[in-house]
């Protein structure tokens, strides 16, 4: 199941970049429809993947709860992306899938907070990655918000 999160992971984070690059879906819109496609598919079938993981995530319960609130989050996003451009609701369709998009880099985030909380804040590790799983998704949902308002990706 790990394997599949991460390859499912991957695809969103290559497929993601693509479809905010205006230059890219101004030059092409059946390309931003099918790149999006993917994106979107590759984060619904990444739900029960990333549900189940979040069962064996370092930190205990307080970690699973943060990643199951970060996967119902980056699903959600995603599906309320999709829902507005099926209904051509193209400035609300941007806005939620650049939440969506800032949700797909929370494990890089992890990895960030870990090492500043484990290594320079002299955290346990345990702590440090449940701060990290519940900072990861709340950080990465402000920037989105604060790009959103300075209409970055319209």
């Amino acid at each position: 199941m790990i394997r599949i999160h991460i390859l499912l992971a991957i695809i969103s984070l290559l497929t993601g970049p693509l479809g905010v690059i205006k230059r890219i879906r101004a030059k092409s819109t059946k390309f931003h429809r099918w790149n999006g496609r993917l994106y979107v598919l590759s984060i619904l079938l990444n739900f029960i993947p990333g549900v189940y993981v979040s069962f064996f995530a370092t930190g205990g319960w307080p970690s699973t709860i943060g990643f199951l609130i970060l996967n119902t989050l980056w699903l959600g996003t995603t599906i309320l992306g999709y829902w507005y451009i099926k209904r051509r609701k193209v400035i609300l369709h941007s806005q939620w899938i650049t939440r969506s998009f800032f949700l797909s880099f929370a494990n890089m985030t992890i990895y960030i907070i870990v090492a500043i909380a484990h290594n320079a804040m002299n955290f346990s590790y345990g702590n440090a990655y449940t701060i990290a799983v519940w900072l990861c998704w709340i950080l990465n949902l402000l920037i989105a918000e604060f790009l959103i308002r300075q209409k970055i990706f319209e």
